[in-house]
Parts: C-alpha cells; structure tokens; sequence
C-alpha cells in the first residue's frame, strides 16, 4: 500500500467533486488542518485511528446533516414560474437560494430591448436595472433552439457554475420551462453522492457490494420510517414495539449462538490488522519532534543579517577610544588592552 502512496489522495476525493473549486495545495492543506485537530505528533497508532476514526464520523454526520435539510426543505414558490420549480427539484437547498436570487432578477429588473435572428441563433439584447434604478447595464445573450445551448456576454456561468439572470429572461420568453441539463453541474445537484454512499455506518465491515447496497437501502428504510412516524405518537408506539421485539429475537438468537465473546485486548488487536504479537516487543513510539524549522520556534539568522541590524543601531562616542562605536567606556576593547599593557 506505501508503495502506491500517489494513489492516495485520487482514492480519497473519488467520490467527492472537488475539482475546480480549488488547488490541489489549497485542499490538501485544508485536509490536513482538519485532521490536525483530532491528532498530533505523541499519538500511538492506536490512538491515530480511533481519532481518524472521529474525524471521519465529523464529516460524514455533517454531510448526512446537509442531505436530510436538502431532502426535506420547503420552498416557497413566490413566482409563478416553471423555472423555479425545476430548480427546487434538481439543486441542493442552498444552491436554490442562489438561483431563485437569479430568477427574482430576471424578473424585476430586466427587460428585453431587442431580437434578431443571426446564423441559426437568437440574439437579445438585455437591459438590467439596480435597486436604485440609476444605473441601466447592457448585456448580450445567444439562444440556439430547439439545443436550448445559450451564451451570455457577462460570463457568470463560468464564474460560479450557475445561469445569470440575463439567460433566465431569454429561458422564461421562449417558454422554457426547465433548465437545460447541460448547465445543471453535477456537483450543485441533489444526487451529486449516489445514495448507497451517504449511509457509511458499515464502510468498515467485510462486505460484497450487493450486501453494501442492501444494508444502505435498510438503513435509508429505517430513516424514511422514523421521520414519518414522528409526527404521531401511536404510530411510532407501535413502530418502536415492532422493532424492539425484533431485536430481542436476535439478542436471543445471537447468545445462544456465540460460544465465547472477545475480549477488550482482543479487539484492539484486530483493529489495525494484526495477526500475531511477539514476546520481546522492541519497535518503540518516536519522541515528540518539530519537522519544520531548524526545531525552534526562530528561524536562524544568518551573519550578514546580523551585520545589518548592529549597523541600523545608534552610535556614540566612545570615551576609552575616542570613536563612534556601539559600545561604552566600560565595554571598550582598546581601553582594556591598554589598561592591561600598563604595569
């Protein structure tokens, strides 16, 4: 595995669309500064893993959180328009926040000065007014019917991956009632993380990919049933006695099956893979060091630098050897060698 440590970090963000939102310098020292609050340099590998461990959990919670907000979010539909209920179906929760800001604006402040056919492609002439209504922008935006493919002058999609306002007045006076697929990003939309991979309870077990989707979609099950039930009692009464009846058969089922439990020993030892432990163990944790640096705190500085800042320093007269100098009569080098020729 050490061996094909360059396939470490593609294996990691494999399922994660991160490229393009920043440098690889960028995300690997925001991994690492994430990480270096769960460990640092003392930790046993023991203790690596269980923080890991933690430190993964974080995430996954955090990520799960974001699901279930997206998942059961109510949008007000505060326009009549086709538009923004594609977006609410197809975008995540906080991704529609910006897009709706984009259609209000098509709305209220723009309007079309002109159209004409050129080569195929339908060419609008925008005129966008600010809240003020003080300031009037020009923008020009290209439809190609029945491809749906559109160009704008101002180049906001590229910028942020989102359609501008300007393209959505070209969309809503075609009557396009949907966004065209090609400028939905995958990473801004609500299965951007295929769902056998949100449920990651059971990422460390022994498993074949069709028991990996079956635990997931029993987990999703289980999550589905209790958000439903947790709008009446009676029903998640029942539910819980239901469920509770199962796992007191298989509790039962379970101890007259196991001969022997492992113990706490044990399981730290199968934890990092470990098939065997000697008797003489001679392989000790490191001391704590400082990889950075010359192991201080100050960086060293160099001769010359030194010359500098004792020249940048005020001089005065020197009454031992009547010179401008930085140092007194008492310190004076010429004053002690004279004194020590004399008898």
């Amino acid at each position: 595995m050490y061996k094909d440590q360059k396939l470490w970090i593609p294996a990691y963000f494999k399922d994660m669309p991160l490229h393009g939102l920043m440098r690889t310098t960028s995300r690997s020292e925001s991994v690492n500064s994430f990480f270096n609050k769960y460990s640092n340099s003392g930790n046993l590998l023991i203790y690596f893993m269980m923080n890991y461990d933690t430190a993964i959990g974080k995430q996954r919670n955090g990520q799960q959180k974001l699901e279930h907000d997206t998942k059961n979010a109510k949008h007000e539909m505060t326009l009549p328009s086709g538009l923004l209920e594609h977006a609410a179906a197809v975008y995540t929760k906080t991704v529609f926040y910006e897009v709706k800001k984009e259609i209000f604006k098509a709305v209220w402040y723009c309007s079309i000065d002109s159209i004409e056919m050129i080569d195929g492609w339908q060419v609008v002439m925008i005129t966008q007014k600010d809240k003020s209504k003080q300031l009037k922008i020009k923008c020009k935006v290209e439809l190609k019917l029945p491809e749906k493919e559109v160009k704008c002058s101002c180049n906001h999609f590229i910028r942020t991956g989102i359609l501008c306002h300007h393209i959505f007045v070209v969309l809503k006076n075609n009557h396009v009632e949907e966004i065209p697929e090609q400028y939905i990003l995958r990473r801004w939309k609500r299965d951007a993380i295929s769902s056998h991979l949100l449920a990651m309870k059971h990422v460390a077990m022994d498993t074949e990919d069709d028991t990996f989707k079956l635990l997931t979609e029993a987990y999703n099950n289980i999550e589905y049933c209790l958000d439903h039930f947790k709008r009446s009692k009676e029903e998640l009464l029942e539910f819980f006695e239901k469920t509770r009846i199962l796992k007191q058969a298989i509790m039962e089922f379970g101890s007259s099956n196991q001969s022997s439990s492992d113990n706490d020993e044990e399981e730290i030892i199968r934890m990092p893979g470990i098939r065997n432990i000697h008797d003489e163990i001679n392989t000790r944790p490191p001391s704590s060091i400082r990889t950075k640096g010359s192991g201080t705190k100050k960086r060293m500085v160099s001769a010359m630098e030194k010359a500098i800042e004792a020249a940048k320093k005020k001089t005065r007269l020197c009454i031992g050897c009547n010179q401008y100098v930085n140092h007194n009569w008492r310190t004076c080098k010429v004053r002690l060698v004279r004194e020590s020729k004399q008898p």
